[in-house]
């Protein structure tokens, strides 16, 4: 029902554990360093834009009349944003649903062909500029963080997804879901640093937030 929101994956690390944190507080390679005459890039940094609050649905509430207005409703405008989403994948941030029209960001100015495709549908739409990354650029931001979550805490479960409207790589870490008997638990402090790990190989902008919980058994 609504557009790209969060980006999310599913990951059990599957290598056996290394030293607490020690992988994630190793130093670059120099083979990710930029060559020396590799011309500079424009920096942009990610900025939040203000989640839209959506009233309650109680789907089992409604009729099938009902349901289908709705789609016959929605349908224009999520075609619209998969529309602008696949036609420029270096401008289109995200679009997403509201209670009374459609809404979509730009990463900077955005397309006149793309406000096109948005007006034809004929319905109100927010429209933000500059937000400062693509969908493309907050996909990019879960391998490497999702990668120095499992040189820290070795096979456990975990659910890592990036808010774009808070621009924030959020990873819950599930250590209780596997069959190791003596789990990787991570303290306050500990949790603090591994985002610190983290935080440098994020785009420019972006934070993340590390949260655990006990007890629970997850599947994929």
């Amino acid at each position: 029902m609504a557009g790209v929101v969060i980006l999310a994956v599913g990951v059990c690390a599957a290598l056996a554990v290394p030293p607490l944190l020690a992988a994630a507080e190793a130093e670059p390679s120099s083979t990710d360093a930029a060559p020396p005459d590799a011309p500079a890039t424009r920096v942009v940094s990610a900025t939040p834009v203000p989640e839209p609050v959506r009233a309650p649905v109680d789907w089992d509430s409604f009729t099938v009349e009902q349901e289908m207005a709705i789609s016959d409703r929605q349908t224009p405008q999520n075609l619209a944003i998969n529309a602008v989403q696949e036609a420029f994948p270096d401008d289109y941030a995200y679009g997403y649903i509201t209670d009374e029209g459609f809404g979509m960001s730009f990463k900077a100015d955005a397309p006149p062909e793309a406000l096109a495709i948005l007006d034809a549908v004929g319905d109100p739409y927010e429209l933000h500029e500059n937000v400062g990354f693509t969908e493309l650029d907050a996909q990019s931001q879960l391998n490497p963080a999702v990668d120095l979550v499992q040189a820290a805490v070795g096979t456990q479960g975990m659910m890592a997804s990036v808010n774009v409207f808070t621009v924030t790589v959020e990873i819950e870490l599930y250590p209780d879901s596997d069959d190791n008997d003596d789990p990787i638990v991570l303290d306050g402090g500990q949790l603090e640093q591994l985002a610190d790990a983290i935080r440098p190989v994020l785009y420019p902008g972006f934070d993340v937030e590390i949260t655990q919980v006990r007890g629970a058994q997850i599947g994929f």
